[in-house]
């Protein structure tokens, strides 16, 4: 929300009213300086910046100062985006008039683009006791206790500047942005719901969208996160909204796919890549999602996480040493982060230590429910521990959120065959087979469990079945049949009988 500040607080100085006249800012219309100024809005009126500042210029040059002169060359500055030298004129200005109905506001807001969030709270509360009952003045005020996260104190100023123009529609998002943060659903949902349609746009959609995705009402969070790329289809936080819902969704290509299409858009950030090799990970594309983290990396930007994510690809390739290496490199990651308790799961599941393992794999189900390797590692680490109820458990859990994952069918199957659960082991496979009829690892074990359970049922019709397989491995790859002699004694079983 914040990197869309300055955008806001833009579309909040556009609400204003346009420059007053000089004639009416001016207090002693006979200063020498009367005349420069009034040259130099005009130029300012017909965008010509350089004239004005020239002007500008020339009139600091005479003997007495004259507040409105450093006034517009503020102005000059800040339209030129010179917003530190803007801040030093406005200041200069205020010091010389500080009775100005407008540059307490000038100031608050200039200094809130320049990060002066703590000085631009003086600046809005001179403007308020100078020119009360001003609905920018407590929208600027707002943001800026918003920016150091006094979100409750910042809600008011914000139903303050809607009270007193309730066709504020900006201060209305950002009082129901702060409700959304004070997690105060119901009245944000009220409010982002009465915006998206009576002011449609895409950051009223894409705010909305973001409640919904909260409130765990995907398909109307995927609903508004579209409506908002129909408005402006170059916002990235809706690319990054929408990967992560169609990744809730299991729709995983489509999910990916709003990655690539931002990426494709030119919208390149360090937020794109760690995103993105995030989800990578959770569908287990470890080499693409090394590749995005590493070039999130070359951004410099929040590094520990980016990190966390690394350690986590070197530990699944089984290189602790690494990652605990690139671990004790981070500073400030909490311990509840996501990427960390996981990479801390991977390195306890293959050093033995099931117990913590479990408990770090756990505590993410939590909040990444969608990330389905979760339930493999459970599934194993509960496997490794000799909890046969829960490994199975886990395995079905994890079937169920990625049954068209054939990987998972033979990580399951490998754990039946190990519990001599053969049936249970085939019925599977049938399964995976839906999803490819030519995979051949699954036909292969397909017609080894089918060899078994014909020793211990040695019908006519499980006979032909089992036979059958190998003669589609065959048709597809004579070298790839892995089990001749199980089917030449299924042979000669079938000619005695």
């Amino acid at each position: 929300m914040f990197k869309n500040l300055k955008k806001i607080i833009l579309k909040i100085l556009k609400l204003s009213k346009q420059l007053d006249s000089y004639e009416k800012d001016s207090v002693v219309q006979a200063l020498p300086s009367f005349a420069y100024v009034s040259r130099a809005k005009k130029c300012i009126e017909k965008q010509e910046y350089d004239k004005a500042e020239k002007i500008l210029e020339e009139a600091m040059e005479l003997p007495q100062e004259d507040a409105l002169v450093y006034k517009y060359l503020g102005v000059v500055c800040e339209r030129t985006g010179r917003l530190h030298d803007a801040v030093i004129a406005y200041k200069k200005s205020a010091n010389l008039n500080s009775s100005d109905k407008e540059i307490w506001r000038f100031l608050g807001f200039a200094l809130m683009n320049c990060n002066q969030a703590e000085e631009a709270l003086e600046s809005f509360e001179n403007a308020n006791k100078i020119n009360p009952a001003n609905t920018d003045v407590f929208a600027g005020w707002g943001m800026a206790l918003m920016k150091i996260k006094r979100y409750e104190e910042a809600h008011e100023k914000f139903m303050e500047s809607v009270r007193l123009n309730r066709y504020n529609f900006m201060a209305l998002l950002l009082a129901a942005i702060m409700e959304v943060r004070l997690e105060r659903y119901n009245d944000a949902e009220s409010k982002l719901n009465f915006l998206a349609n009576v002011s449609p746009n895409e950051t009223n959609a894409y705010e909305y969208a973001n409640l919904k995705y909260i409130k765990k009402d995907y398909d109307s969070a995927i609903h508004y996160a579209q409506k908002a790329l129909s408005f402006n289809e170059y916002m990235l936080p809706v690319y990054l909204l929408l990967g992560k819902l169609f990744a809730i969704k299991g729709k995983q290509s489509e999910s990916l796919s709003m990655y690539e299409k931002a990426e494709a858009l030119g919208l390149i950030t360090p937020h794109l890549y760690f995103d993105w090799g995030v989800t990578l990970q959770i569908y287990e594309e470890y080499e693409k999602s090394e590749e995005c983290f590493e070039k999130a990396l070359g951004f410099s930007y929040e590094v520990n996480e980016i990190k966390a994510g690394l350690a986590l690809i070197s530990a699944i390739r089984g290189e602790l040493e690494k990652a605990k290496g690139i671990l004790s490199e981070l500073n400030g990651v909490p311990d509840d982060n996501y990427l960390l308790t996981k990479t801390l799961g991977v390195i306890a599941l293959n050093e033995g230590d099931y117990d913590n393992a479990i408990k770090s794999f756990k505590s993410n189900l939590d909040k990444m429910f969608f990330d389905n390797t979760l339930n493999i590692f459970l599934a194993e680490a509960y496997d490794k521990k000799g909890d046969i109820n829960n490994a199975k458990e886990y395995y079905e859990a994890a079937l169920l959120n990625g049954a068209d994952n054939i990987s998972i069918y033979l990580k399951y199957v490998d754990f039946l065959i190990r519990q001599e659960e053969y049936a249970s082991a085939q019925r599977k496979l049938k399964r995976a087979l839906k999803l490819n009829s030519d995979n051949l690892q699954v036909l292969n074990l397909l017609f080894h469990i089918g060899y078994i359970l014909v020793k211990e049922n040695c019908s006519e019709y499980n006979i032909k079945e089992t036979l059958s397989i190998a003669d589609k491995i065959m048709s597809i790859d004579s070298d790839a049949f892995n089990y001749p002699e199980e089917r030449t004694d299924l042979e000669s079983i079938a000619n005695n009988r």
